[in-house]
């Protein structure tokens, strides 16, 4: 058996890009999820880390923000359990600042109306991201 110093690596289906390293290296470090999996972690992520600046943002920022997060979690809750989503949040939330986070989330939630049945998760997902970089992180 000739054995090479490579090792072994998933194919790169799942761009990583705009996830913060640490929460990168923990989404990577699940081999048991499929690549659907990691790829929603990833989108969900991206949408999260936001939240963590949207006091900071003009309201037309906030609303896209909001946004963002409302169609990452509807195109993740098909792949990722209640409770990968809060590993996921843990990973991504100071501890001391998590809850108040996502209850400003969800107080502004409420406040936003998205037809989720028209909603095709690839495509939105990828156009919600791309508007909010081009208008200032």
């Amino acid at each position: 058996m000739i054995s090479s110093g490579c090792q072994v690596i998933s194919p790169i289906f799942v761009d990583y890009n705009g996830v913060r390293m640490d929460v990168a290296k923990w989404i990577n470090h699940h081999p048991f999820l499929s690549m659907q999996q990691k790829r929603s972690l990833v989108e969900l992520s991206k949408a999260q880390q936001k939240l963590s600046q949207i006091k900071n943002k003009q309201e037309e920022q906030r609303t896209q923000i909001i946004e963002e997060n409302i169609i990452a979690m509807h195109c993740a809750r098909p792949y990722l359990s209640a409770e990968k989503i809060k590993q996921l949040q843990n990973q991504i939330f100071d501890h001391d600042q998590k809850q108040h986070i996502l209850d400003l989330y969800d107080q502004e939630r409420q406040k936003t109306k998205i037809d989720l049945n028209t909603v095709q998760c690839e495509s939105s997902i990828k156009n919600l991201v791309d508007k909010t970089a081009n208008t200032g992180k």
